[in-house]
């Protein structure tokens, strides 16, 4: 069966009838429908037609369950038996397979439910769960929410008479969980029953069950996703549920429910799919602020780094919600509390996975953004971070930033100017990008522009940026300079804005630019003619008295003075009151 398998994988779809036996009648569910997929991607499930056909009802059975969640359109064409006067297990296999896509929801008659319906109350656990399963997965394609809830009671009934589920039923159980749940009323029903959520988590230390109602296994599996709508639509009486206030309230009862030690574990799973889940159920966790203390005590970081740390090559945009549930916790988290000692050590460990997450071709603009921002915290926890980010991936990180300065999405903007404002004054690399590049002048260009954004945050982090280029280097004084009508209009912007962080910042920029360009100013009556004209000296002068009254704005007027002494020393006219 091997050899079969790697042919398929091959390419080679031709069986002989050794192999068809093989396939049908002498091998486990699992590869027989890792086989059977292939097979239906290589268009060769008609050569099995005959021989499905030749079955016993037991393997006819088995073979016709697997074909519905391989090609349902195949397998309703060769279903011309009485399906339910099959062994119980063998008539709720098929109907369940059937029940999860569009196409195989059409086999469930009224008949099929009397059925269903009557073998809820069977001596046998898995007949009773899987018969409620299949009821719970037609009647959601159907988006029929009463019936859902008389489920939900069947559900939490057969549950309730167990202290541990048969390994047979976990699946089952969870699987129906799954469905049910994504009904938001019955989601808030469920979140309250105590009793029934530790009996799921407590599944998680059980040994799996071999026999599943779906192919867990294999996570790339091909798969009818006709009937997922339904699961995705809300419906509008639902609204109530989907409130803000509601799932937070679901999220917290999860949590003091002892969720968080289950995704721990969990993020340790062989699966891939688990691993994906684990991380979007973080995801959602951790988008709740009140939430992230907790889930740091319980172990987030070092989960989400786990699953991170598992990802496939290259990465799908569903691998990256653990990369962005780890930049939400790097925005908000102390370094002292986010970082195992030593903290430069672990840092450097949270540099990859945001900047896969900035560059990702399927990043949404929110997670390119969490991402620039959780990368300006990790450099800021240091000056060996900083040149660590600046340099990192070949200086991919800082170019990145530096295309994102670009943008027309205002919060990336606002998100790289302080991630460059962080890096130019404690990496050299960075440093040198604006001082001594071949693209200096024109990089220190842009930064002046942003200094007159929109956005507060933007303008303060480009004029963060220069005021600490500019107080380093004159170099940069003499680019931002070089447009004396921009240059000025800017600082004027600045100086005038209501916020005293941006007076602050440009009133260092124009004492770094004055000290750094006086000869040329000396000596160059245009641009004296220009300041003068400008109305630079009597905004200086106003923001005197404003400065004064503000206890804040008293640091600052001693920078205040030491600019108006070098603008009178450069030959422009000042009157200072006493």
């Amino acid at each position: 069966m091997n050899g079969l398998l790697k042919r398929v994988n091959e390419g080679n779809s031709n069986l002989t009838e050794d192999d068809i036996t093989d396939l049908l009648e002498n091998t486990t569910d699992i590869l027989r429908t890792v086989v059977l997929h292939k097979l239906n991607e290589l268009s060769g499930l008609q050569q099995l037609e005959t021989r499905i056909g030749a079955l016993d009802d037991n393997k006819y059975g088995d073979i016709i369950a697997i074909l519905l969640s391989v090609n349902p359109e195949f397998a309703t064409s060769l279903i011309n038996r009485d399906i339910l006067s099959f062994d119980p297990t063998n008539s709720l296999n098929i109907l369940n397979s059937a029940s999860s896509s569009k196409l195989g929801n059409n086999l469930i008659d009224d008949r099929s439910i009397f059925y269903l319906n009557s073998q809820f109350n069977s001596n046998d656990a898995q007949i009773s769960f899987l018969s409620t399963l299949t009821l719970i997965k037609h009647n959601k394609h159907l988006n029929n929410k009463q019936s859902m809830h008389s489920h939900y009671d069947r559900i939490s009934r057969l549950a309730s008479t167990f202290d541990r589920l048969p390994d047979n039923v976990i699946s089952i159980f969870l699987e129906a969980l799954s469905y049910l749940s994504s009904t938001p009323l019955i989601a808030d029903t469920l979140s309250r029953d105590v009793r029934l959520i530790n009996l799921m988590l407590s599944t998680l230390h059980l040994p799996p069950t071999k026999q599943s109602t779906q192919l867990y296994s294999q996570e790339q599996a091909p798969r009818d996703t006709s009937i997922e709508f339904t699961l995705s639509t809300v419906d509008p009486e639902d609204e109530e549920y989907m409130s803000i206030e509601k799932v937070r309230g679901r999220n917290s009862r999860m949590l003091q429910a002892g969720v968080a030690s289950t995704l721990s574990a969990l993020s340790r799973s062989k699966s891939l799919l688990s691993r994906r889940n684990t991380s979007t159920v973080y995801l959602a966790l951790i988008t709740n602020d009140a939430n992230r203390p907790n889930l740091l005590k319980d172990g987030v970081v070092k989960a989400l780094l786990n699953i991170i740390s598992q990802q496939p090559s290259p990465l799908t945009g569903d691998d990256l919600h653990a990369n962005q549930a780890l930049a939400k916790m790097t925005i908000t988290t102390p370094p002292s509390t986010l970082y195992a000692p030593p903290i430069t050590t672990a840092a450097i460990g949270f540099i990859r996975p945001l900047y896969e997450m900035l560059i990702h071709p399927d990043a949404l603009q929110l997670q390119q953004f969490e991402a620039l921002m959780a990368l300006t915290n990790v450099s800021s926890v240091g000056p060996d971070l900083a040149e660590r980010v600046a340099t990192a991936f070949d200086g991919g990180v800082l170019s990145t930033a530096e295309e994102c300065l670009l943008s027309s999405h205002e919060l990336l903007q606002r998100a790289s100017t302080e991630l460059i404002c962080n890096l130019v004054g404690m990496s050299e690399s960075a440093f040198s990008k604006y001082t001594t590049s071949a693209r200096s002048k024109v990089n220190c260009g842009i930064l002046l522009a942003l200094s007159d954004a929109e956005l507060v945050e933007t303008r303060l982090g480009a004029s963060g940026a220069l005021a600490q280029l500019c107080g380093m280097s004159p170099i940069v004084c003499a680019h931002i300079l070089s447009d004396p009508a921009k240059f000025l209009r800017v600082i004027m912007a600045l100086l005038e804005d209501s916020h005293l962080g941006l007076v602050h910042r440009a009133l260092v920029i124009l004492d770094a630019t004055l000290e750094a360009c006086k000869d040329i100013l000396v000596s160059d009556d245009q641009a004296k003619t220009a300041i003068q004209s400008s109305g630079l000296v009597d905004t200086l002068k106003n923001l005197i008295l404003r400065l004064a009254n503000e206890p804040s704005g008293r640091d600052v007027l001693p920078i205040l003075k030491d600019t108006l002494i070098k603008l009178k020393n450069c030959g422009i006219s000042i009157q200072v009151s006493s």
